[in-house]
């Protein structure tokens, strides 16, 4: 796991416990699918782009079919151990506190090969 520059300068006022789960759920989430790949590279990285924050992994990323239902209570893809309510909570957690949750398909957003989520976080301040 690699966190830039950018994100170690990257600082945010807000109740911990809205955060902490975020976090914890999105780098659990990358740990598990990062292994499911035959691929010696297993990446998770913490960046900052563009003023929002993005925790991108190179495992084998969300099929498109599988986008609209992927924020959804109950959805996962996890052959074990998953209940789907991780990122539908990491959404309403966000929510909470005015910021938001989204996953980047393609473009320049994208860091790594696989998923790649962008969180934009009201009031947060990068150095």
């Amino acid at each position: 796991m690699d966190a830039t520059p950018a994100f170690k300068n990257f600082s945010i006022y807000e109740q911990p416990a809205r955060i902490y789960p975020v976090f914890i759920n999105l780098v659990n989430n990358a740990a598990y699918w990062v292994c499911q790949t035959a691929e010696d590279s297993k990446r998770i990285l913490l960046d900052i782009v563009d003023g929002k924050v993005v925790i991108a992994d190179d495992g084998p990323g969300i099929e498109e079919d599988d986008l609209k239902h992927l924020f959804t209570l109950f959805f996962t893809r996890k052959l074990r151990g998953g209940r789907g309510v991780g990122l539908y909570l990491c959404r309403a957690n966000l929510a909470a506190g005015g910021h938001t949750i989204d996953y980047i398909k393609d473009g320049d957003l994208k860091r790594l090969p696989g998923a790649n989520f962008i969180i934009d976080f009201k009031g947060a301040k990068y150095e």
